[in-house]
């Protein structure tokens, strides 16, 4: 029976963690190892910025596990011998496996930036947990804060946390000459009134060199003071991948099929892949679609059949949370702002995490349903 080793509990993960019926159906040992808990990307500006409750967005891996009879090992990777397939846990397990799939995120870690251990961070998302509690603690005194980078994640955070009373003054500072790259030339102009009506100081053109735990330093001598900082920018894979062998900064370079470009038994999803045939945004939605391709291809693989190839679509949704019961949503050249943008948001957000904080197993897929 080939052992199939799924590590990280990324959405394409979740999505086979929840049909492991039909895997293991199709001969495979399937093993998960991830964290207890998924934190998930697309309520994690508004849980930071203590808009929603942390458990909104919470996903129990562990419990999903369960419900699916899924092998969970709780931890981390920490090494792998990709020659012998043998995966080290954070627990200091031995798993061997015969296939690999890896689904764990990306991290913000700016080459050539120095980055004080006080900064949080948006990635990997538990950095974030401990901003709302940090403003919290600070009682009367009100803060300043600065976001480092004005792409979609960076824009929600400085948007929310312009309209918290424990905020005196936010900051945003973008190293190109805008913010919200990727969308709409509209959209971005409506953003920077949003921004601006909020008091919100937007730098941009300013690279920067060094963030402190009070201050940060531009490379054009430029220094901008704090009590808190956030760091957006600057997404790549986990170093770990390149410690074993398997990618670098850019992520594992993967091929259609979503398989290694060199190791037909390993695959990645998700943020941590480099997908070959096009670059794509590192944005929950391919984490999403990608999901049922892997898992397809997962079960041709057992079948000894043709794998299934990763289409990426063009144009996807995106909608920004941007605070005090707005949002804006855009697709291609489109795009609406107001309180209609935040519901569907809200809707899209909820009815996806359902899935799978109310775990129920799906039955095994027939013959005919794979």
């Amino acid at each position: 029976m080939p052992v199939l080793l799924l590590v990280g509990a990324g959405h394409a993960h979740l999505h086979l963690a929840r049909r492991a019926a039909a895997l293991a159906a199709a001969g495979y040992q399937v093993l998960l190892l991830a964290p207890r808990y998924f934190d998930y990307s697309g309520v994690a500006s508004a849980t930071a910025a203590g808009v929603l409750d942390g458990s909104v967005g919470r996903i129990d891996v562990r419990a999903l596990a369960a419900a699916s009879s899924l092998e969970m090992h709780e931890g981390t990777l920490e090494s792998l011998d990709p020659q012998a397939r043998i995966a080290v846990t954070s627990a200091g397990e031995l798993l061997a496996y015969d296939v690999l799939s890896l689904n764990i995120g990306s991290v913000a870690d700016p080459v050539g930036v120095h980055v004080h251990p006080s900064v949080l961070r948006v990635k990997p998302l538990r950095g974030l947990a401990e901003l709302d509690g940090r403003l919290r603690a600070r009682g009367a005194q009100r803060a300043v804060v600065t976001v480092v980078g004005g792409g979609s994640s960076g824009v929600e955070l400085a948007a929310h946390l312009s309209v918290r009373s424990d905020v005196a003054h936010v900051q945003l500072v973008e190293s190109g000459a805008g913010v919200g790259a990727g969308l709409p030339a509209g959209a971005r102009r409506r953003i920077v009134r949003l921004l601006a009506r909020r008091g919100v100081a937007v730098h941009t053109g300013r690279v920067v060199r060094e963030l402190g735990e009070r201050q940060l330093v531009c490379d054009d001598g430029t220094v901008i003071a704090h009590d808190v900082a956030l760091l957006a920018a600057g997404l790549t894979a986990p170093p770990l991948l390149a410690e074993i062998g398997l990618g670098d900064g850019r992520g594992v370079p993967v091929r259609a099929t979503l398989q290694h470009v060199e190791r037909d038994e390993v695959y990645a999803v998700g943020d941590c892949a480099l997908f070959l045939p096009r670059a794509l945004p590192r944005i929950g939605v391919h984490g999403v679609r990608q999901g049922p391709v892997l898992l397809q291809s997962l079960l041709a693989r057992a079948r000894g059949a043709a794998l299934p190839v990763y289409e990426p679509q063009r144009r996807a949704l995106a909608v920004l949370d941007l605070g005090d019961g707005v949002g804006l949503a855009a697709r291609g050249g489109l795009w609406w702002y107001g309180t209609a943008a935040l519901r569907l948001k809200r809707y899209v957000d909820r009815r996806w995490l359902r899935t799978y904080q109310e775990p129920v197993p799906l039955p095994r897929a027939g013959p005919g349903k794979r």
